[in-house]
């Protein structure tokens, strides 16, 4: 499948507790004052696939069960933030910074066949873009601590990232997130 070269483009998400993505607000303002400038370019979720297309809400559904079946694999239901990492997306050429979730992303063939143009390796919760250069800044910089608390309530949606005519190509996105399908209650194993 060819990945687009222009927007928008289309992502589904994880979407922590407002509880925990409150957490990151403070994380995000520390890392633009730290000269991150992508801090506010990306919202604070994690992609967890790039798609052709808006998945259905049925789709969505069961992309939420099977990421809850994968948190509540030995992790109690619950989600993680470790040590901040980055990941890449292909296309558009964007790299994300922030905290690693310990929860792994759904199989391939968990995702609508006709739908993913690219699954990311791992999650992060972004809570920056990086542009040009900005990966010696997480080498270089004192990057304020990170104190995301463990989640088990968070959704999944659509997102669509659009580049903006003005402003600093690798920073400029405007995102709509679509209406969210909330992961399946927690039940612990009897």
């Amino acid at each position: 499948m060819t990945l687009p070269q222009a927007g928008p483009f289309h992502f589904v998400v994880l979407i922590p507790h407002r509880d925990s993505a409150q957490a990151l607000e403070p994380y995000s303002r520390k890392l633009f004052t730290a000269g991150f400038a992508g801090a506010y370019s990306f919202p604070n979720v994690a992609p967890l696939a790039l798609v052709s297309r808006a998945c259905s809400r049925g789709e969505l559904k069961a992309l939420a069960l099977n990421q809850r079946n994968l948190s509540a694999s030995g992790r109690d239901g619950k989600a993680r933030a470790l040590p901040p990492q980055t990941v890449d997306c292909p296309s558009p050429a964007l790299s994300l910074f922030g905290p690693l979730l310990d929860t792994p992303v759904p199989a391939p063939e968990e995702f609508p066949a006709s739908a993913v143009l690219y699954r990311f390796p791992r999650l992060i919760l972004c809570a920056a873009l990086l542009g040009p250069g900005d990966e010696t800044l997480t080498r270089q910089a004192v990057l304020p601590e990170l104190a995301v608390p463990p989640f088990r309530a968070a959704m999944l949606a659509n997102m669509s990232l659009s580049p903006l005519d003005s402003g600093a190509p690798a920073y400029s996105f405007a995102w709509e997130i679509g209406e969210p399908v909330w992961l399946p209650a927690y039940k612990e194993a009897s």
